[in-house]
């Protein structure tokens, strides 16, 4: 391809395309050629015949293009860019990076600017480059006088330095250099959100403020990956107020943090500032937290041995039996046998061995009671939730209707967090998955769960939490393919779970057991609630058939002496 080239071209200009081709070859970017003063550049005679192979876009317009991001559909961006010499450049690279919002981090930007090498303008161009969050960019000079042509880049970190480079088919050259390998110590701004688990301060035995939770760190392992430190920046807002995902969009867009640490969720109130809400750190989900079904109690389990369509059943199997030997001649020979007399005293004997060994075991290890699997089991039963009356009103307006009765609703968010955090199993919670893997933590220093995580009783099943970022942060790119990392590992889940720890180093949760022992105790009067009503009833069957008896016999008297 290259030797079929304009042989007027200069080689340096050949090695560059030879570059630009071996990046298109690996990616499936889009090309835009941006020429607003419509300039003789050295890239016009290479696209038209040899750029081909990917979707182009020619723009020779001197004012901005913000729809720019509607039209470009992945797969990144390659901008070839030819600016003026003189004062203009800057105003027209303005015009390009406005044209970029949202497409600044997968953007690559080559530059030719129709000039003589100067490196106080490659600087002011690049410096401005930065200012705009456009890392991966490339500049050089188009030279007619056939000096050396250089290729102008630049490190972002600590500080603004240029990076100069020759460019001969001499030296190896590699352009659009990922510049956030290495931040060299440079200093995140983070803010944090001061809820636990998410972030939250404490003292350590230094008596220095510290800050934890588990967007904390990952956080901090993302800037030690990249070689960069984080400098913490104290919220000034009044907590409650407002989420703190709002203020902490206005600091992200100011330019006064770098990265706001808060769960937030994308929904159709904040889809306005969806840019600047990172991609998914993890998957959560907004279900109930339920009170582990209790075991059965012990005047419950004797329903377990004779339940009353059993004791039916046996009543009539003993008196067609009495019946049959009573009125039947084959029957009479067998009554009087030793068999006959055996067989009827087995079989009781049979039945209750049988009873009392099912009763022992019971006793021992009681079954549990019915397990709440739907809605509709809550509505059946006494078992309620305690729920925010604004959270309440943000159901579906159907699902309020049908089940408003399984709910009872306070305005007060600290008597519910006052109950939930010493499991208090009169009521169910709602809860978000995050903070359930605190709690059922929590439960494993306990000697049985008290609370379950209830699958099937979802509010919202999928919910994606970002957090904040600038609009066009240069960090989005890095904190998408670390979350994705970090997600796979199970780092986000172990800091979840370690947030718990960390909260109680710090004092504001501790390791106690609020699972309720149960002590086996032998039976007592209440407990044999079902056979005294067996016994109450057959006494009162008894003595029923007796005066029945006694009036049959006092009423043939009577009518006898009449």
């Amino acid at each position: 391809m290259l030797a079929n080239l304009e042989r007027s071209l200069a080689a340096e200009l050949l090695d560059l395309y030879g570059l630009v081709a071996q990046f298109l070859l690996s990616t499936e970017a889009t090309l835009v050629y941006y020429n607003p003063a419509s300039l003789d550049c050295s890239w016009s005679v290479l696209w038209r015949r040899h750029l081909t192979a990917h979707p182009q876009i020619v723009w020779q317009l001197s004012y901005p293009q913000p729809e720019l991001y509607d039209r470009i559909n992945g797969g990144g961006l390659l901008v070839l860019a030819c600016l003026s010499e003189d004062s203009s450049s800057i105003s027209q690279l303005e015009n390009l990076a406005t044209s970029l919002n949202h497409l600044r981090t997968s953007v690559r930007l080559l530059i030719e600017v129709a000039a003589f090498d100067e490196e106080s303008l490659a600087s002011r161009l690049l410096s401005f480059c930065l200012r705009r969050s456009i890392l991966q960019v490339e500049l050089y000079f188009r030279n007619t006088n056939h000096s050396p042509w250089n290729l102008y880049s630049y490190h972002p970190f600590p500080n603004f330095e240029l990076v100069k480079r020759n460019i001969s088919s001499g030296n190896k050259v590699e352009i659009f250099e990922n510049k956030l390998v290495d931040l060299r110590g440079h200093r995140l701004r983070v803010m944090p959100d001061l809820s636990p688990p998410n972030t939250f301060f404490y003292r350590d035995e230094r008596d220095e403020n510290q800050v934890a939770g588990y967007l904390w760190d990952f956080m901090d392992t993302f800037a030690g990956r990249l070689n960069a430190t984080l400098r913490m920046v104290r919220p000034k807002f009044r907590a409650g107020v407002a989420p703190e995902s709002s203020y902490m969009l206005q600091y992200t867009a100011q330019g006064l943090i770098d990265v706001g640490l808060t769960t937030t969720l994308i929904t159709r109130r904040n889809l306005w500032a969806m840019h600047q809400y990172t991609y998914p750190i993890l998957i959560s989900s907004w279900c109930t937290m339920l009170p582990v079904e209790r075991p059965l109690k012990t005047p419950d389990l004797f329903n377990r041995i004779l339940c009353p369509a059993l004791a039916v059943i046996l009543l009539l199997v003993i008196l067609i039996t009495w019946l049959a030997f009573g009125h039947l001649n084959c029957l009479l020979l067998l009554r009087n046998s030793r068999m006959a007399r055996i067989v009827p005293r087995l079989l009781a004997l049979l039945l209750l061995t049988t009873s009392s060994s099912q009763l022992l075991s019971l006793l021992i290890s009681p079954p549990y009671q019915e397990r709440i699997t739907s809605f509709e089991d809550l509505l059946r039963g006494d078992q309620r939730i305690l729920g925010m009356r604004s959270e309440f009103y943000d159901f579906d307006g159907a699902f309020r209707a049908r089940y408003a009765g399984i709910f009872y609703l306070i305005d007060d968010p600290d008597e519910l967090y006052d109950l939930r955090n010493h499991f208090n199993t009169t009521w169910g919670y709602t809860m978000a998955y995050i903070k359930w893997l605190v709690i059922n933590t929590q439960q494993r220093h306990f000697a049985k769960p008290v609370f379950r995580w209830a699958k099937d009783l979802c509010f919202i099943d999928f919910m994606p939490t970002s957090i904040v970022v600038a609009p066009d942060s240069i960090y989005w790119e890095a904190l998408k393919d670390f979350s994705l990392a970090a997600d796979r590992a199970g780092l986000l889940k172990h800091w979840v779970r370690k947030s718990f720890y960390d909260m109680v180093k710090a004092g504001k949760m501790s390791i106690k057991d609020y699972s309720e022992l149960v002590t086996l105790e032998p039976l007592n009067v209440a407990d044999l609630q079902l056979v005294w009503r067996i016994c109450g009833a057959a006494i009162a069957a008894a003595t029923g058939i007796f005066l029945m008896e006694l009036l049959f016999f006092y009423v043939n008297v009577f009518l006898n002496s009449l």
